[in-house]
């Protein structure tokens, strides 16, 4: 701890810089954390949207602090389990695309509607974990423009994707944004605190922009790319505005406000909020999804 010391010229001078002294050296203490016992859980991380069966990833949470591998994340993912999705009519008892692999299970007889609720029940061992979702109706995007990060500079290849939304009123609205760039992406990627409510915007036209999300591919360093987080001219784009709601929104801003604080000292701790019951051994959600699709080719001048 640095403490600047103003030595007084007066009678009480001594006794004022001997007491910053103490202060100084007072200030140094050695603190001991004692860490919780690590409690590993079930991490569900599921989906459903319009026209699209469910796809649910299934793994176990690893400890911060431990031996885990991070090149070898199979070790942590989960194999054998059964994952149910129902509409209500129809049963889909979703299969593992990889059988030897685990972690990923797509279904094939329920796929996504609008209006319908979808439940969910996954069961690994003994344990069971069960919620819902519904896939609402779609909000569409006005328009799309290419935001350049420096606007003055016409030269400037690199930039945002911005659009304008005519906020039906009624206040609850929550959306989520992701997007794709043809031909370079292959998976819609999210940005950072990719959702929103309607909190201060119930009813209006505003504009707003994003910076491009990462591809999920952890074994790539894009810490040095230049074009990080950015689109360039030439670029084709396809933005997928989906509508959710608010425990769904809820999930998905405390996992970033979470995201945020991890290892930030001065931030306030954030627990996610689970969208699954018996929270204490399982974290994640499942998500309905109401898309609205639109696409810009971002030009040139």
């Amino acid at each position: 701890m640095k403490t600047r010391l103003n030595i007084f010229q007066n009678k009480s001078g001594k006794w004022l810089s001997v007491l910053a002294l103490i202060f100084l050296f007072s200030c140094r203490k050695d603190v001991t954390v004692e860490l919780p016992n690590y409690q590993q859980k079930i991490v569900i991380e599921g989906s459903i949207e319009t026209g699209a069966p469910a796809t649910v990833f299934l793994s176990y949470s690893v400890p911060y602090f431990g031996d885990f591998d991070y090149t070898s994340p199979q070790n942590a993912f989960i194999k054998g389990a059964t994952v149910i999705v129902s509409d209500g009519t129809t049963i889909d008892t979703l299969k593992e695309l990889d059988p030897g692999l685990g972690y990923l299970y797509v279904g094939s007889k329920v796929i996504g509607q609008e209006g319908k609720t979808y439940v969910i029940k996954v069961n690994v061992g003994d344990e069971s974990f069960s919620t819902s979702s519904t896939i609402l109706n779609p909000v569409p995007l006005d328009s799309l423009y290419f935001e350049r990060r420096n606007k003055t500079d016409i030269k400037d290849s690199l930039g945002y994707i911005g659009q304008k939304l005519k906020e039906p009123k009624g206040s609850g609205d929550c959306y989520r944004w992701l997007s794709k760039r043809i031909g370079r992406d292959v998976f819609y990627a999210a940005p950072f605190n990719s959702a929103f409510d309607d909190k201060f915007i119930d009813g209006q036209t505003f504009e707003f922009t994003y910076d491009r999300g990462r591809q999920p591919d952890p074994f790539v360093d894009s810490s040095t790319d230049p074009e990080r987080g950015y689109y360039k001219v030439g670029d084709t784009v396809v933005v997928k505005f989906c509508k959710i709601g608010r425990k769904e929104y809820d999930f998905w801003v405390t996992y970033y406000q979470n995201k945020v604080s991890n290892g930030n000292p001065f931030s306030a701790p954030s627990n996610v909020k689970s969208m699954f019951d018996n929270y204490q051994r399982c974290l994640g959600a499942f998500v309905a999804y109401s898309p609205s699709f639109d696409t810009i080719i971002i030009p040139a001048k």
